[in-house]
């Protein structure tokens, strides 16, 4: 090979590889460009990732604990409601466990306003059936007749649902002074004081 040949290969190999070089280092920016980017976006995303987690997270948490708190109150007022309904309940039987001789006096006050004519028939409990004497029914008639009314009460069959009082019943009339009944219509009324009482803070 003449001097002239080897020197236009020789510059052509060193052309070859200085092109080789630039080319290798195109590709190498364009690579460390695409890694860059892709890595950008994979922040931007993990970012976004860990945004959307958050969110979703701090949604769950409020939810969660709006559950939690609707179920304590639904369950506090559950209890308050029971409280309520037993406190009631306690009264009933106070009232009908009264002492005797306050107890007919208190009856005895509620028959003379409740009776009309002096001839109804009166419902009582089975307790109060069996336990008020005779002189009791007398006694009332007696004061029924100084009134004007008449004397002829009669005593009917005993309510076991009954804790005290009395049903008054005459032709085509009903008047419920049990006990049951007179708290029961008194009860909407009265429940804002029995709560404010059993739930008084401080």
């Amino acid at each position: 090979m003449s001097e002239g040949a080897e020197k236009i290969r020789r510059r052509i190999l060193d052309d070859a590889q200085s092109r080789v070089k630039e080319l290798l280092a195109e590709a190498q920016e364009k690579a460390d460009a695409i890694i860059g980017a892709a890595e950008e976006e994979a922040a931007q995303k993990k970012g976004q990732v860990l945004e959307d987690a958050g969110k979703e997270a701090t949604e769950q948490k409020r939810r969660i604990l709006g559950m939690a708190q609707l179920e304590a109150r639904k369950e506090t007022l559950e209890a308050k409601q029971a409280l309520i309904a037993e406190a009631f309940q306690q009264a009933l039987r106070k009232m009908a466990d009264l002492e005797e001789e306050v107890y007919f006096d208190y009856l005895r006050q509620m028959l003379l306003v409740s009776i009309k004519t002096g001839t109804e028939t009166i419902i009582l409990s089975s307790r109060d059936r069996e336990r008020i004497p005779a002189k009791f029914w007398k006694s009332l008639e007696r004061e029924l007749k100084a009134s004007g009314r008449g004397g002829k009460i009669t005593l009917g069959p005993a309510s076991p649902e009954m804790e005290g009082g009395f049903i008054l019943q005459a032709e085509g009339l009903e008047i419920n002074n049990s006990f049951n009944a007179l708290l029961s219509m008194h009860r909407e009324e009265l429940e804002p004081e029995v709560a404010a009482i059993l739930f008084k803070e401080g």
